[in-house]
């Protein structure tokens, strides 16, 4: 029922992706809201670059803290208890 209610909203106002309150004229269309060829092949670089690199980082900083912490306080002498070796 809500992805039928939701194709017949988005089907009646096909062509138009956002609606200006303004003016019918300011209207994004599908078309507007489109990009070129050559932008699409630079993100396509881009993403092909960077998701390498944020995946070999995350993988990265989960392995050097992959050992659990504890709960167990840690118990250090207070500075003025230290005697001198």
């Amino acid at each position: 029922m809500l992805v039928a209610s939701a194709a017949t909203i988005f089907g009646a106002a096909y062509p138009v992706v956002i609606p200006s309150t303004v003016d019918v004229a300011f209207d994004v269309t599908v078309a507007d809201a489109s990009v070129s060829d050559y932008t699409l092949t630079i993100m396509t670089w881009a993403a092909g670059v960077g998701l390498p690199v944020v995946l070999g980082y995350q993988t990265w900083t989960y392995w050097v803290f992959r050992k659990r912490l504890t709960a167990d306080p840690v118990h250090e002498e207070p500075a003025d208890r230290v005697v001198p070796a």
